[in-house]
Protein backbone atom coordinates (compact mmCIF):
# COMPACT_ATOMS: atom_id res chain seq x y z
CA UNK A 1 0.00 0.00 0.00
CA UNK A 2 2.82 2.38 0.83
CA UNK A 3 4.13 1.93 -2.73
CA UNK A 4 1.19 4.07 -3.91
CA UNK A 5 1.26 6.59 -1.05
CA UNK A 6 3.66 9.13 -2.57
CA UNK A 7 1.88 9.12 -5.96
CA UNK A 8 -1.54 9.25 -4.29
CA UNK A 9 -0.68 12.25 -2.10
CA UNK A 10 1.14 14.09 -4.91
CA UNK A 11 -1.80 13.59 -7.29
CA UNK A 12 -4.36 14.77 -4.77
CA UNK A 13 -2.30 17.79 -3.71
CA UNK A 14 -1.95 18.78 -7.36
CA UNK A 15 -5.73 18.47 -7.82
CA UNK A 16 -6.33 20.52 -4.68
CA UNK A 17 -4.04 23.26 -5.97
CA UNK A 18 -5.80 23.38 -9.36
CA UNK A 19 -9.35 23.60 -8.02
CA UNK A 20 -8.33 26.13 -5.35
CA UNK A 21 -6.79 28.39 -8.00
CA UNK A 22 -9.94 28.02 -10.14
CA UNK A 23 -12.16 28.88 -7.14
CA UNK A 24 -10.18 31.98 -6.21
CA UNK A 25 -9.92 33.16 -9.80
CA UNK A 26 -13.64 32.67 -10.39
CA UNK A 27 -14.44 35.07 -7.53
CA UNK A 28 -11.66 37.61 -8.12
CA UNK A 29 -10.83 37.43 -11.79
CA UNK A 30 -14.17 37.09 -13.54
CA UNK A 31 -16.75 38.52 -11.16
CA UNK A 32 -19.05 37.40 -8.38
CA UNK A 33 -22.30 36.54 -10.14
CA UNK A 34 -24.44 33.65 -8.88
CA UNK A 35 -22.78 31.21 -11.28
CA UNK A 36 -19.27 32.20 -10.10
CA UNK A 37 -20.28 31.91 -6.44
CA UNK A 38 -21.68 28.44 -7.03
CA UNK A 39 -18.62 27.40 -8.99
CA UNK A 40 -16.32 28.57 -6.19
CA UNK A 41 -18.44 26.78 -3.58
CA UNK A 42 -18.23 23.56 -5.59
CA UNK A 43 -14.45 23.89 -5.83
CA UNK A 44 -14.09 24.38 -2.06
CA UNK A 45 -16.21 21.28 -1.42
CA UNK A 46 -13.99 19.37 -3.85
CA UNK A 47 -10.96 20.50 -1.83
CA UNK A 48 -12.59 18.91 1.24
CA UNK A 49 -13.32 15.80 -0.86
CA UNK A 50 -9.70 15.49 -2.00
CA UNK A 51 -8.18 16.37 1.39
CA UNK A 52 -10.29 13.86 3.37
CA UNK A 53 -9.37 11.16 0.86
CA UNK A 54 -5.66 11.99 1.12
CA UNK A 55 -5.55 12.02 4.93
CA UNK A 56 -7.56 8.78 5.18
CA UNK A 57 -5.28 7.02 2.72
CA UNK A 58 -2.19 8.13 4.67
CA UNK A 59 -3.79 6.67 7.82
CA UNK A 60 -4.72 3.45 6.01
CA UNK A 61 -1.14 3.03 4.83
CA UNK A 62 0.23 3.56 8.35
CA UNK A 63 1.92 6.88 7.54
CA UNK A 64 -0.38 8.52 10.12
CA UNK A 65 -1.69 7.03 13.39
CA UNK A 66 -4.81 4.92 12.87
CA UNK A 67 -7.78 6.01 14.96
CA UNK A 68 -11.12 4.33 14.29
CA UNK A 69 -13.24 7.46 14.90
CA UNK A 70 -11.01 9.67 12.76
CA UNK A 71 -10.91 7.07 9.99
CA UNK A 72 -14.71 6.72 9.92
CA UNK A 73 -15.16 10.48 10.05
CA UNK A 74 -12.82 11.04 7.11
CA UNK A 75 -14.61 8.42 5.01
CA UNK A 76 -17.98 9.93 5.93
CA UNK A 77 -16.79 13.39 4.91
CA UNK A 78 -15.30 11.97 1.70
CA UNK A 79 -18.52 10.39 0.46
CA UNK A 80 -20.88 13.12 1.68
CA UNK A 81 -18.74 15.90 0.18
CA UNK A 82 -18.87 14.09 -3.19
CA UNK A 83 -22.68 14.23 -3.15
CA UNK A 84 -22.66 17.84 -1.95
CA UNK A 85 -20.22 18.77 -4.71
CA UNK A 86 -22.51 17.05 -7.24
CA UNK A 87 -25.48 19.06 -5.94
CA UNK A 88 -23.66 22.40 -6.07
CA UNK A 89 -22.37 21.53 -9.55
CA UNK A 90 -25.98 20.86 -10.55
CA UNK A 91 -26.90 24.34 -9.27
CA UNK A 92 -23.92 25.86 -11.09
CA UNK A 93 -24.99 24.22 -14.34
CA UNK A 94 -28.48 25.57 -13.63
CA UNK A 95 -27.00 29.08 -13.51
CA UNK A 96 -25.67 28.52 -17.03
CA UNK A 97 -28.56 26.62 -18.63
CA UNK A 98 -31.44 28.18 -16.61
CA UNK A 99 -33.87 25.25 -16.15
CA UNK A 100 -37.38 26.29 -15.11
CA UNK A 101 -37.30 23.91 -12.14
CA UNK A 102 -34.63 26.01 -10.42
CA UNK A 103 -36.47 29.30 -10.95
CA UNK A 104 -37.65 29.40 -7.31
CA UNK A 105 -35.75 29.18 -4.03
CA UNK A 106 -38.12 26.46 -2.81
CA UNK A 107 -37.30 24.21 -5.76
CA UNK A 108 -33.59 24.86 -5.31
CA UNK A 109 -33.78 23.58 -1.73
CA UNK A 110 -35.96 20.66 -2.87
CA UNK A 111 -33.30 19.67 -5.39
CA UNK A 112 -30.93 19.02 -2.49
CA UNK A 113 -33.02 16.11 -1.17
CA UNK A 114 -30.39 13.54 -2.15
CA UNK A 115 -27.83 15.35 0.01
CA UNK A 116 -30.16 15.11 3.01
CA UNK A 117 -30.87 11.42 2.33
CA UNK A 118 -27.15 10.74 2.06
CA UNK A 119 -26.52 12.60 5.32
CA UNK A 120 -29.16 10.46 7.07
CA UNK A 121 -27.57 7.28 5.71
CA UNK A 122 -24.11 8.44 6.81
CA UNK A 123 -25.37 9.00 10.36
CA UNK A 124 -27.08 5.59 10.38
CA UNK A 125 -23.88 4.05 9.01
CA UNK A 126 -22.05 4.86 12.26
CA UNK A 127 -24.37 2.49 14.11
CA UNK A 128 -24.69 -0.17 11.39
CA UNK A 129 -22.23 -0.35 8.43
CA UNK A 130 -24.79 -0.24 5.61
CA UNK A 131 -22.52 1.91 3.42
CA UNK A 132 -18.99 1.14 4.58
CA UNK A 133 -17.13 0.25 7.72
CA UNK A 134 -13.76 -0.25 9.40
CA UNK A 135 -13.25 -3.36 11.52
CA UNK A 136 -11.22 -3.77 14.71
CA UNK A 137 -8.08 -4.42 12.63
CA UNK A 138 -8.61 -1.10 10.79
CA UNK A 139 -9.51 -2.90 7.58
CA UNK A 140 -11.91 -0.90 5.42
CA UNK A 141 -14.88 -2.75 3.88
CA UNK A 142 -17.97 -1.88 1.83
CA UNK A 143 -21.52 -2.32 3.09
CA UNK A 144 -24.53 -3.69 1.15
CA UNK A 145 -25.68 -0.19 0.06
CA UNK A 146 -22.23 1.19 -0.71
CA UNK A 147 -22.95 1.82 -4.41
CA UNK A 148 -25.93 4.09 -3.71
CA UNK A 149 -23.45 6.82 -2.79
CA UNK A 150 -22.23 6.89 -6.39
CA UNK A 151 -25.86 7.00 -7.57
CA UNK A 152 -26.45 10.20 -5.57
CA UNK A 153 -23.52 11.96 -7.22
CA UNK A 154 -24.23 10.82 -10.76
CA UNK A 155 -27.92 11.68 -10.50
CA UNK A 156 -26.98 15.33 -10.13
CA UNK A 157 -24.34 15.18 -12.86
CA UNK A 158 -26.63 13.40 -15.32
CA UNK A 159 -29.57 15.74 -14.69
CA UNK A 160 -27.37 18.74 -15.40
CA UNK A 161 -25.93 17.01 -18.45
CA UNK A 162 -29.34 16.08 -19.90
CA UNK A 163 -30.64 19.62 -19.55
CA UNK A 164 -27.52 21.05 -21.20
CA UNK A 165 -27.93 18.57 -24.05
CA UNK A 166 -31.57 19.60 -24.43
CA UNK A 167 -30.54 23.25 -24.58
CA UNK A 168 -27.97 22.39 -27.25
CA UNK A 169 -30.71 20.94 -29.48
CA UNK A 170 -32.88 24.05 -29.30
CA UNK A 171 -32.57 26.11 -32.52
CA UNK A 172 -32.63 29.45 -30.67
CA UNK A 173 -29.45 28.44 -28.78
CA UNK A 174 -27.29 27.99 -31.86
CA UNK A 175 -24.82 30.62 -30.60
CA UNK A 176 -24.18 28.68 -27.37
CA UNK A 177 -24.51 25.17 -28.84
CA UNK A 178 -20.82 24.23 -28.51
CA UNK A 179 -20.83 25.49 -24.92
CA UNK A 180 -23.86 23.36 -23.98
CA UNK A 181 -22.40 20.27 -25.66
CA UNK A 182 -19.18 20.59 -23.63
CA UNK A 183 -21.21 20.99 -20.43
CA UNK A 184 -23.32 17.94 -21.29
CA UNK A 185 -20.19 15.80 -21.67
CA UNK A 186 -18.90 16.64 -18.19
CA UNK A 187 -20.15 13.39 -16.50
CA UNK A 188 -18.23 11.18 -18.94
CA UNK A 189 -14.87 11.42 -17.15
CA UNK A 190 -16.31 11.00 -13.61
CA UNK A 191 -18.41 8.03 -14.83
CA UNK A 192 -15.33 6.27 -16.22
CA UNK A 193 -13.30 7.10 -13.13
CA UNK A 194 -16.09 5.86 -10.84
CA UNK A 195 -16.01 2.45 -12.49
CA UNK A 196 -12.22 2.28 -12.29
CA UNK A 197 -12.26 3.44 -8.66
CA UNK A 198 -14.53 0.54 -7.71
CA UNK A 199 -11.90 -1.96 -8.83
CA UNK A 200 -8.67 0.01 -8.24
CA UNK A 201 -9.58 2.05 -5.19
CA UNK A 202 -5.97 2.74 -4.22
CA UNK A 203 -5.47 4.89 -7.32
CA UNK A 204 -7.12 8.38 -7.15
CA UNK A 205 -9.08 8.15 -10.42
CA UNK A 206 -12.00 10.21 -9.07
CA UNK A 207 -9.87 13.15 -8.03
CA UNK A 208 -8.14 13.34 -11.41
CA UNK A 209 -11.37 12.91 -13.39
CA UNK A 210 -13.31 15.54 -11.45
CA UNK A 211 -10.42 17.99 -11.69
CA UNK A 212 -10.02 17.50 -15.45
CA UNK A 213 -13.76 17.90 -16.00
CA UNK A 214 -13.88 21.04 -13.88
CA UNK A 215 -10.90 22.59 -15.67
CA UNK A 216 -12.41 21.90 -19.12
CA UNK A 217 -15.77 23.46 -18.18
CA UNK A 218 -14.08 26.38 -16.41
CA UNK A 219 -11.88 27.19 -19.40
CA UNK A 220 -14.94 26.98 -21.66
CA UNK A 221 -16.85 29.43 -19.46
CA UNK A 222 -13.84 31.71 -19.19
CA UNK A 223 -13.62 31.76 -22.97
CA UNK A 224 -17.33 32.61 -23.15
CA UNK A 225 -16.87 35.54 -20.76
CA UNK A 226 -13.90 36.81 -22.71
CA UNK A 227 -15.82 36.78 -26.01
CA UNK A 228 -19.31 37.73 -24.74
CA UNK A 229 -20.69 40.81 -23.03
CA UNK A 230 -22.71 39.98 -19.91
CA UNK A 231 -25.98 41.90 -20.41
CA UNK A 232 -27.16 40.36 -23.69
CA UNK A 233 -24.85 37.32 -23.91
CA UNK A 234 -23.95 38.42 -27.43
CA UNK A 235 -20.44 38.60 -28.85
CA UNK A 236 -18.60 41.60 -27.46
CA UNK A 237 -16.71 44.20 -29.47
CA UNK A 238 -13.39 42.36 -29.24
CA UNK A 239 -14.93 39.16 -30.60
CA UNK A 240 -16.78 41.18 -33.25
CA UNK A 241 -13.53 42.71 -34.52
CA UNK A 242 -11.79 39.33 -34.57
CA UNK A 243 -14.57 37.75 -36.65
CA UNK A 244 -14.79 40.77 -38.97
CA UNK A 245 -11.03 40.69 -39.61
CA UNK A 246 -11.25 36.99 -40.48
CA UNK A 247 -14.18 37.53 -42.85
CA UNK A 248 -12.45 40.49 -44.48
CA UNK A 249 -9.47 38.28 -45.27
CA UNK A 250 -11.66 35.50 -46.68
CA UNK A 251 -14.38 37.46 -48.51
CA UNK A 252 -12.89 40.84 -49.42
CA UNK A 253 -13.22 40.22 -53.16
CA UNK A 254 -16.25 37.94 -53.55
CA UNK A 255 -18.97 40.45 -52.58
CA UNK A 256 -20.51 38.10 -49.99
CA UNK A 257 -19.63 40.03 -46.84
CA UNK A 258 -22.21 42.45 -45.40
CA UNK A 259 -22.11 44.49 -42.22
CA UNK A 260 -25.20 45.74 -40.39
CA UNK A 261 -24.70 48.58 -37.91
CA UNK A 262 -27.73 49.37 -35.75
CA UNK A 263 -28.69 51.53 -32.80
CA UNK A 264 -31.85 51.91 -30.72
CA UNK A 265 -34.02 54.89 -31.61
CA UNK A 266 -34.54 57.47 -28.84
CA UNK A 267 -32.51 55.37 -26.41
CA UNK A 268 -31.30 58.43 -24.48
CA UNK A 269 -34.91 59.43 -23.82
CA UNK A 270 -35.62 55.97 -22.37
CA UNK A 271 -32.63 56.28 -20.02
CA UNK A 272 -33.41 59.88 -19.03
CA UNK A 273 -37.14 59.42 -18.36
CA UNK A 274 -37.36 55.81 -17.13
CA UNK A 275 -33.89 55.16 -15.74
CA UNK A 276 -30.93 52.97 -16.63
CA UNK A 277 -32.61 49.77 -15.45
CA UNK A 278 -35.29 50.23 -18.08
CA UNK A 279 -32.57 51.17 -20.55
CA UNK A 280 -30.82 47.87 -19.86
CA UNK A 281 -34.13 46.07 -20.33
CA UNK A 282 -34.57 47.76 -23.72
CA UNK A 283 -31.09 46.60 -24.76
CA UNK A 284 -31.88 43.03 -23.67
CA UNK A 285 -35.16 43.05 -25.64
CA UNK A 286 -33.43 44.29 -28.78
CA UNK A 287 -30.74 41.65 -28.36
CA UNK A 288 -33.41 38.93 -28.10
CA UNK A 289 -35.20 40.26 -31.21
CA UNK A 290 -31.94 40.26 -33.17
CA UNK A 291 -31.17 36.69 -32.06
CA UNK A 292 -34.55 35.61 -33.42
CA UNK A 293 -33.94 37.49 -36.66
CA UNK A 294 -30.60 35.81 -37.43
CA UNK A 295 -31.61 32.40 -36.06
CA UNK A 296 -32.05 30.71 -39.43
CA UNK A 297 -28.73 32.04 -40.75
CA UNK A 298 -26.76 30.03 -38.17
CA UNK A 299 -23.06 30.10 -39.05
CA UNK A 300 -23.54 32.67 -41.82
CA UNK A 301 -24.11 35.47 -39.30
CA UNK A 302 -22.34 36.80 -36.20
CA UNK A 303 -24.38 39.01 -33.90
CA UNK A 304 -22.61 41.37 -31.51
CA UNK A 305 -23.26 44.24 -29.17
CA UNK A 306 -20.92 46.86 -30.54
CA UNK A 307 -21.25 49.16 -27.53
CA UNK A 308 -23.91 51.10 -25.62
CA UNK A 309 -27.14 50.83 -27.60
CA UNK A 310 -25.31 49.83 -30.78
CA UNK A 311 -25.47 46.35 -32.32
CA UNK A 312 -23.78 44.79 -35.32
CA UNK A 313 -24.31 41.79 -37.56
CA UNK A 314 -21.62 40.31 -39.78
CA UNK A 315 -23.34 38.25 -42.47
CA UNK A 316 -22.46 36.30 -45.60
CA UNK A 317 -24.99 36.57 -48.45
CA UNK A 318 -24.84 35.46 -52.06
CA UNK A 319 -27.00 38.35 -53.27
CA UNK A 320 -28.10 41.79 -51.97
CA UNK A 321 -31.73 40.66 -51.69
CA UNK A 322 -30.81 38.49 -48.71
CA UNK A 323 -29.45 41.52 -46.87
CA UNK A 324 -32.73 43.38 -47.43
CA UNK A 325 -34.67 40.30 -46.32
CA UNK A 326 -32.71 40.19 -43.07
CA UNK A 327 -33.39 43.89 -42.51
CA UNK A 328 -37.13 43.32 -42.91
CA UNK A 329 -36.95 40.29 -40.60
CA UNK A 330 -35.27 42.44 -37.95
CA UNK A 331 -38.03 45.04 -38.24
CA UNK A 332 -40.67 42.32 -37.84
CA UNK A 333 -38.94 40.87 -34.79
CA UNK A 334 -38.69 44.30 -33.15
CA UNK A 335 -42.43 44.79 -33.73
CA UNK A 336 -43.13 41.36 -32.26
CA UNK A 337 -41.00 42.19 -29.21
CA UNK A 338 -42.97 45.44 -28.72
CA UNK A 339 -46.23 43.48 -28.76
CA UNK A 340 -44.84 40.87 -26.37
CA UNK A 341 -43.35 43.17 -23.72
CA UNK A 342 -45.99 45.94 -23.70
CA UNK A 343 -43.38 48.42 -22.48
CA UNK A 344 -44.26 52.08 -21.81
CA UNK A 345 -42.30 52.96 -24.95
CA UNK A 346 -41.96 51.52 -28.42
CA UNK A 347 -38.64 50.04 -29.41
CA UNK A 348 -37.25 51.15 -32.73
CA UNK A 349 -34.03 50.29 -34.49
CA UNK A 350 -32.16 52.22 -37.16
CA UNK A 351 -30.24 49.94 -39.51
CA UNK A 352 -27.33 50.75 -41.78
CA UNK A 353 -26.04 48.11 -44.22
CA UNK A 354 -22.73 48.08 -46.12
CA UNK A 355 -21.33 45.52 -48.54
CA UNK A 356 -17.61 44.81 -48.47
CA UNK A 357 -15.91 45.79 -51.72
CA UNK A 358 -12.44 45.03 -53.04
CA UNK A 359 -11.19 48.56 -52.27
CA UNK A 360 -11.85 48.10 -48.55
CA UNK A 361 -8.54 46.96 -47.12
CA UNK A 362 -9.24 47.21 -43.37
CA UNK A 363 -12.14 46.34 -41.09
CA UNK A 364 -12.57 50.02 -40.21
CA UNK A 365 -13.31 50.79 -43.88
CA UNK A 366 -16.34 48.52 -43.83
CA UNK A 367 -17.39 49.82 -40.40
CA UNK A 368 -17.19 53.41 -41.65
CA UNK A 369 -19.33 52.51 -44.66
CA UNK A 370 -21.95 50.85 -42.45
CA UNK A 371 -21.87 53.82 -40.05
CA UNK A 372 -22.47 56.20 -42.95
CA UNK A 373 -25.41 54.07 -44.10
CA UNK A 374 -26.76 54.14 -40.54
CA UNK A 375 -26.44 57.94 -40.41
CA UNK A 376 -28.31 58.30 -43.69
CA UNK A 377 -31.03 55.96 -42.43
CA UNK A 378 -31.48 58.04 -39.27
CA UNK A 379 -31.63 61.22 -41.34
CA UNK A 380 -34.28 59.69 -43.56
CA UNK A 381 -36.38 58.62 -40.57
CA UNK A 382 -36.04 62.10 -39.03
CA UNK A 383 -37.33 63.77 -42.21
CA UNK A 384 -40.39 61.51 -42.38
Amino acid sequence: MTDYLGLYILTNVFCIALVTIAAIHSRVGIGAMVSQRRFAACMYVLVVFFASDTIWYAMDCGALPQVWTASMLLKSVYFLSATLAGFIWFLYMGSLTRPRFLSSRRNTWLAGILVWIHLALIIANWFSPILFGIDDSFVYFRGPFFSIQYVFVYCYLLLASCHALYKATRPENYIDRARYVIISLFPVLPAISGILQLFYWRIPFNCVAFTLGVVIVYLTELGQQISQEPLTQLANRKQFMRVLDQHMDAHRNDGMLYLFMMDIDRFKAINDTLGHVEGDRAIIHVGEALKNAVNELRRRATLARYGGDEFAIIALFENPNEAEQLKQQIIREIAAKNAETESPYELGLSIGIAQCTSDMRLAKDLINAADEALYQEKQRLTEQ
